[in-house]
C-alpha cells in the first residue's frame, strides 16, 4: 500500500475541497431548478461581474460536472507535484484570468463551469515543461498530452453552449504562468 506524504495529503485535501464544493453547489442548483445558474458570468455587465467569483462552481448538467471533476482532479494532482502553493497559485491565476477574459471579450450569455481553470492547469503544465525542460516536467507534459491532447479542440467555437472563451483565456493565463514560473525556477536553480 502506497503511503502519502504530508505534501500529497495537503494537495489531495485541496482538490477534494474543490470537488466537494462544486458538487454541493450543483446539487443545490438542481434542487432549485437552476436558480444558481443566474450567478454565472455575464460578460460586460457589472451585475454579471460577480459571476467571475461564482462561475467555476456552477455546472449545467451532471455530465458537465463529472467531466470537469475528472479533468480537474487529474491535472491538479499532476500540478501538485510542484507543491500545494504552486497548485493554488495556478488555480487562482487561471480563475482570475479566464474570468476577466470572458467578462471583457466573451459572448453575451451566461458562462459557467470549471473548465477555464482546467484549461489553465493544462496550459501551465505544458508551458512549464517546454520552458523548464526537466525530466519530471517533460514526463508530466507527455502524460497530459497523451490523456488530454484533445483539449485543443476546446478552443474552437463548435457548439454555442460551450464557452470556448473560458477555455481560451484560462489557457492563456495558465500558459503565461507556466512561462513565468519556469523562468523563475530556472534562475533559482542555476
Amino acid at each position: 500500500m502506497m503511503k502519502l506524504d504530508q505534501k500529497d495529503r495537503d494537495s489531495l485535501k485541496f482538490i477534494t475541497t474543490i470537488v466537494v464544493l462544486i458538487t454541493v453547489v450543483h446539487v443545490v442548483n438542481v434542487f432549485t431548478v437552476g436558480y444558481l445558474s443566474d450567478f454565472g458570468l455575464l460578460p460586460r455587465h457589472f451585475g454579471g461581474f460577480t459571476g467571475i467569483i461564482a462561475y467555476p462552481f456552477l455546472h449545467g448538467s451532471w455530465g458537465h460536472l463529472i467531466s470537469n471533476i475528472l479533468s480537474f482532479s487529474v491535472l491538479a494532482f499532476l500540478l501538485s507535484r510542484s507543491g500545494l502553493a504552486r497548485l493554488i497559485a495556478i488555480f487562482m491565476i487561471s480563475w482570475l484570468g479566464s474570468g476577466l477574459g470572458v467578462w471583457l471579450f466573451g459572448r453575451m450569455h451566461y458562462h459557467i463551469g470549471l473548465s477555464g481553470i482546467i484549461y489553465g492547469l493544462w496550459a501551465y503544465l505544458l508551458m512549464y515543461a517546454i520552458m523548464y525542460r526537466s525530466v519530471k516536467s517533460i514526463a508530466i507534459a507527455v502524460l497530459v498530452m497523451f490523456f488530454y491532447g484533445s483539449m485543443v479542440w476546446g478552443f474552437l467555437p463548435t457548439q454555442e453552449w460551450i464557452s470556448y472563451e473560458s477555455h481560451l483565456f484560462g489557457a492563456i493565463s495558465g500558459g503565461i504562468a507556466g512561462y513565468h514560473y519556469a523562468r523563475r525556477d530556472k534562475r533559482r536553480n542555476e
